[in-house]
């Protein structure tokens, strides 16, 4: 009940504040998909995923998809790392990527190179984690049910947010972009959607409650919050939503 009255509070004494309210909404709609994304399912160290390991996982979606979301929280649960390619309406790149990969331009698909697996359908995708990742256990209850109820306020709450290609984004930088993050992080997901909308892929580290890849995380920020992203291409590090939205903007956009 806490958390609730937190966020209800920080919502009505700040809506008419455009930058907080920001935070406010995605603050909101980590409350509608509560208590998904935000913890890993297994213990700690248990997964055989790493940090310092390349993924072997590629998500193809667009973070205000509610079916592609839904994926992500199974990935946080599943404490895995993926390579993620925004596909947001308008994407220049990734959609033609994903109809060259599955045959359709749907989402989310996911390419689990290690198994040579594609495949498409949230829910197909979500049991086939928990079955080759999740060492025996069951997706958490409710987490393959709620989309139908709930998965679409976060994209209503964020007015599309996520969803459509900047019409400024640039050029794709050699070296993907890593992010530390968990899905249902408020913060977080505002980055994520600034990733999308510029189409810029990157490496998701996962690190919800009880990541094994804390330590990681720890060792390279100097703490355990999220979210933190690194850019290899500049040197740019920073665990600042302010200053990574503004650093993502500035350095992905083209001039007109």
């Amino acid at each position: 009940m806490a958390r609730i009255s937190e966020f209800l509070t920080v919502y009505y004494c700040i809506r008419k504040k455009e930058p907080l309210t920001n935070v406010a909404t995605s603050s909101i709609s980590s409350l509608a998909r509560l208590p998904w994304g935000s913890k890993v399912a297994t213990t700690s160290g248990e997964n055989i995923d790493s940090a310092t390991s390349a993924p072997t996982l590629q998500l193809y979606e667009f973070e205000a998809c509610p079916f592609c979301r839904r994926v992500r929280e199974a990935m946080t649960e599943l404490d895995l790392s993926t390579e993620v390619y925004p596909c947001p309406k308008g994407s220049l790149r990734h959609r033609e990527m994903v109809k060259k990969i599955g045959g359709k331009e749907q989402f989310p698909l996911l390419v689990d190179a290690s198994a040579g697996v594609t495949m498409y359908e949230s829910g197909d995708i979500v049991n086939y984690l928990f079955r080759q990742y999740g060492q025996g256990r069951n997706p958490s209850s409710g987490l393959l049910e709620s989309t139908i109820f709930t998965g679409w306020v976060p994209t209503l709450l964020r007015a599309g947010r996520g969803m459509t290609l900047w019409n400024k984004a640039g050029v794709v930088p050699a070296e993907k972009l890593e992010l530390f993050s968990y899905e249902n992080n408020s913060y977080s997901r505002i980055v994520r959607e600034a990733l999308c909308e510029l189409e810029l892929p990157y490496v998701l580290q996962n690190v919800g409650e009880g990541s094994s890849k804390m330590d990681a995380l720890l060792r390279i920020s100097g703490s355990q919050q999220v979210p933190y992203l690194i850019d290899l291409n500049t040197g740019f590090q920073s665990g600042d939503y302010k200053k990574i939205l503004s650093y993502l903007f500035k350095q992905y956009s083209v001039n007109t």
